[in-house]
């Protein structure tokens, strides 16, 4: 008997076309729950959700030691933000050095793990900056890690809430310890044990390498920050609590630099002693005076290497990085941009090594012409611009 038309759906049995509907809404959500299981899965490599298998975590990075790989098997979470730290500290490196002829391009995070870089392998001054800058990013990142409760291990700093010091400030307010300080002495302390573990030999490299390593972090603790926060009516500021913060990378890269210009060039004495090289230039009468001056001193000994912490050592003159050299892992500075009318480092005077420059047109695409639309979103078109560049020759 056919269906009645009284207001009522039909309620017999299901057409086909019904039937694959239901089955391709059945198997979307289930692809949908399966992606989203895989994407949680996936996420969880960078939480602590993949402690249960760190031999995946370890096994997949590359260039570490024996040691490295034990200390990455007791905390894979630490290991994986030391590498983060790594990275971090070879992009500050080529901020740093990006008008240098030797501007860190050869620097990656497992070459300084497994010290592949013939660079890292010498005693110029660009290796005291690349020990020091990559062992204050290891203990830049994971400090910040640890706050941020990214890690297993360890927590806020507790050491800053029973330091009685206070701040300086510009009116005398009261204040206490509070919120979640950045932990640098845990941070350090792992940066220590993953990086110099690899200085064993007790030789003039192995002792420069570990000084270098430490400057770098003195150079991260020398720059801590305070951060405070007002408390009381109306913002009256009655009381402040405050806390300790690892500063922006930018300004550890801005002191290491500031010290890989003044490095010191150090030797190694026949009693295996590393001490700083008499470099003194000029009259006769200057060295005689620098040599009573010496004979002064109690000890009657040169001035050792653990007498200046903070500052960077090299033992060997560095190349000019011009001319491109595979077997010393050096570049060269052809084909890189330069500026014709500086007369400093970025000069093509000075990046190009006398060899002159050519001029080449570039051109590229930047946005352009941009409105703003209510509401709320901005449109831009896409202009191409063309400009005549210096490289060098």
């Amino acid at each position: 008997m056919p269906p009645t038309r009284t207001g009522r759906a039909y309620e017999g049995p299901p057409s086909k076309i019904a039937t694959k509907i239901g089955l391709t809404i059945a198997l979307l959500l289930i692809f949908l729950e399966h992606r989203r299981a895989t994407c949680l899965m996936s996420n969880s490599i960078h939480s602590n959700d993949w402690m249960s298998s760190p031999n995946i975590v370890c096994n997949g990075i590359p260039g570490l030691t024996k040691d490295q790989r034990e200390l990455c098997h007791r905390y894979p979470d630490v290991t994986i933000s030391a590498m983060k730290g790594l990275q971090l500290a070879i992009s500050e490196c080529q901020h740093q050095f990006v008008w240098h002829r030797w501007n860190c391009s050869s620097l990656t995070p497992s070459s300084r793990t497994q010290q592949s870089s013939v660079l890292l392998q010498r005693g110029y001054r660009e290796t005291a900056f690349a020990y020091a800058i990559s062992a204050a990013g290891v203990a830049h990142n994971i400090a910040r890690a640890c706050s941020m409760g990214r890690l297993l291990s360890c927590s806020c700093d507790p050491s800053s809430y029973m330091d009685k010091t206070q701040p300086t400030t510009a009116r005398d307010i009261p204040w206490k310890w509070g919120g979640c300080s950045h932990n640098l002495e845990y941070g350090m302390d792992f940066s220590k044990q993953f990086l110099d573990t690899q200085e064993k030999a007790g030789d003039i490299q192995s002792t420069v390498n570990l000084h270098n390593n430490q400057a770098g972090r003195l150079a991260l603790a020398s720059n801590m920050q305070m951060r405070c926060k007002c408390h009381g009516m109306s913002g009256s500021c009655e009381l402040k609590t405050c806390w300790k913060i690892v500063p922006d990378f930018r300004v550890v890269g801005k002191a290491l630099k500031d010290r890989f210009r003044n490095a010191i060039l150090v030797t190694q004495t026949n009693l295996g002693e590393v001490i700083p090289s008499n470099r003194i230039r000029g009259s006769r009468r200057k060295q005689k005076q620098k040599q009573k001056q010496k004979k002064r001193r109690r000890d009657g000994r040169k001035k050792k290497i653990r007498d200046l912490p903070r500052q960077l050592y090299y033992y060997q003159k560095s190349p000019n990085f011009c001319e491109q050299d595979t077997m010393l892992d050096i570049a060269g500075t052809a084909g890189r941009r330069c500026n014709k009318t500086s007369t400093g480092g970025d000069g093509c005077a000075s990046l190009c090594c006398g060899r002159g420059y050519n001029m080449v047109r570039q051109r590229r695409t930047e946005r352009c012409r941009c409105k703003f639309h209510w509401c709320c979103f901005v449109q831009c078109e896409n202009c191409t611009v063309e400009e005549w560049i210096t490289v060098c020759k």
